[in-house]
């Protein structure tokens, strides 16, 4: 049961790595005839002395470029950030932002499709994509003679990609189908839709990266087009570069390559923070459900930029830590209140999410259903969770995983882009979030679980079965901490 909720994070990367990828033996094959590979490519021109550093800047067109220069890593990771994700779509554009994850590896005016697949491979690199709420990013990693190449063919898709008729019907059958398996045959995924329609509301959050198999089809060519023109415009974009590449020399070549980029920029909506939204008091969400009921108490917390952030992520991060989450103590283990419980934490450009959640037989009043979650959830501050040291096991933790991050290039690409994403800063991604997270004291960490959850009335939430889908909503209040 423990999927039902899972719709805050698990959602931000639902759709990624949705491009299929071919056999690579085929794939090789392929490209040795399709593609000619330099002698600069195949590693026997003479190396350039690479200089550890970072640079980050907006070029003339207004792409963002941040390349983290580190001799010591063996491959290149090259992001594009298109600051465009499911939360941005008009309501005739829903499942754009993750059918154009699937158009961009189509044919270009100058390029087949299959190129970038193939330049890959033929490199003992890889490449894929994923949707979000947030945005939509391309990933590329691979050995570093084949690195010019690959920026070469990212500048070529992003101007000149082909949009006709027969492309477009061609990728709305493979998102369609994609959607069908993922969606329609997914019980847990239907669940987590209805939660997602029912806890969001009215927020750009409600509906789902991938959007659904009818607005995916009913996708016109011509918005497609102003999709891309207008949202796949440099302005809203963020090149991140990571490896043993020349920053400055790198630098060049972007400017080259993106210099003819000219389209009519389209600004993404800007999302409403959380704690600026008005969220109804109680939901009810009908799903075709076995015989429970599964009641549910959302928290809205802060946003990256936000003082309260460093201390919300380790409170959140101390409460998962164990093999058992400590609701799951209370409410199954010691007062057999439950079936199963649910805690998940989510984070987003519009804040943080933390869920509670209780499953129980269909036959207990809703009423009661609340009281008894409320009751373990406001108790859990007592409890040995909250303490220095569960703080410092989890610190520990946490600091090792930001630790391991910074020899995987593509890790740190992604932590850069997220940064940037979050704050606005990229060479904050640098640090990982060792920064962050050595400084928070226990008392802080209180301090949030008081300001955060004791002292506001968190959204309920209701799902039991029904029509599918089927929302009802209560008063209203606002989101975040008073």
């Amino acid at each position: 049961m423990t999927a039902v909720i899972l719709l805050l994070l698990p959602w931000s990367t639902a759709w990624a790595g949705s491009k299929p990828q071919t056999d690579a033996a085929a794939e090789s094959t392929n490209a040795i005839a399709g593609e000619e590979v330099s002698a600069t490519e195949a590693g026997e021109s003479e190396s350039t002395e690479i200089e550890a550093g970072f640079l980050s800047t907006t070029l003339d067109s207004g792409l963002t470029v941040s390349i983290y220069s580190n001799p010591a890593l063996p491959v290149v990771a090259t992001q594009t950030w298109v600051h465009v994700g499911s939360a941005h779509e008009a309501d005739n554009e829903l499942g754009f932002a993750h059918l154009f994850e699937h158009l961009m590896f189509g044919a270009t005016e100058q390029n087949d499709a299959e190129i970038y697949t193939r330049h890959h491979n033929v490199h003992g690199g890889n490449s894929n994509a994923y949707t979000s709420f947030d945005q939509t990013v391309y990933i590329s990693t691979i050995s570093p003679e084949g690195h010019d190449r690959v920026l070469e063919l990212e500048a070529d898709r992003l101007s000149h990609l082909v949009l006709s008729a027969d492309n477009l019907a061609r990728e709305k059958k493979v998102v369609t189908e994609e959607l069908r398996l993922r969606m329609e045959n997914n019980p847990g995924a239907r669940m987590q839709t209805a939660v997602l329609k029912a806890v969001f509301g009215d927020h750009p959050y409600s509906h789902a990266p991938g959007g659904t198999k009818a607005t995916v089809m009913a996708a016109d060519l011509d918005l497609v087009k102003r999709f891309y023109e207008g949202y796949y415009h440099p302005a809203n974009m963020h090149l991140v570069i990571v490896g043993p590449v020349s920053g400055p020399e790198t630098l060049a070549k972007v400017e080259h390559l993106y210099a003819d980029l000219d389209k009519t920029h389209l600004e993404p909506p800007a999302l409403t923070a959380f704690a600026d939204h008005t969220f109804p008091e109680r939901v009810t969400a009908k799903e075709d459900l076995p015989p429970i009921k599964i009641t549910g108490q959302v928290y809205w917390g802060p946003r990256e930029s936000d003082p309260d952030y460093a201390a919300w992520t380790m409170m959140t991060s101390m409460l998962t830590s164990g093999s058992v989450n400590p609701l799951q103590r209370v409410l199954v283990n010691e007062e057999k209140q439950a079936l199963e419980a649910i805690l998940i934490p989510g984070d987003l450009q519009a804040g943080s999410v933390l869920a509670f959640g209780s499953v129980s037989l269909a036959l207990r009043r809703t009423p009661k259903a609340f009281r008894v979650l409320d009751h373990a959830v406001k108790g859990l501050g007592t409890r040995s969770w909250l303490s220095a040291d569960n703080l410092e096991s989890t610190r520990k933790r946490l600091l090792y995983d930001d630790l391991k991050a910074q020899y995987i290039a593509s890790e740190i690409a992604e932590n850069i882009g997220q940064s940037y994403a979050r704050t606005g800063d990229a060479k904050r991604g640098l640090a990982g979030r060792a920064p962050m997270l050595e400084s928070v004291t226990l008392e802080q960490v209180e301090a949030a679980w008081k300001t955060w959850i004791l002292d506001v009335e968190p959204m309920q939430v209701m799902l039991k079965k029904g029509k599918a889908q089927a929302v009802e909503a209560d008063a209203a209040i606002d989101g975040g901490a008073q």
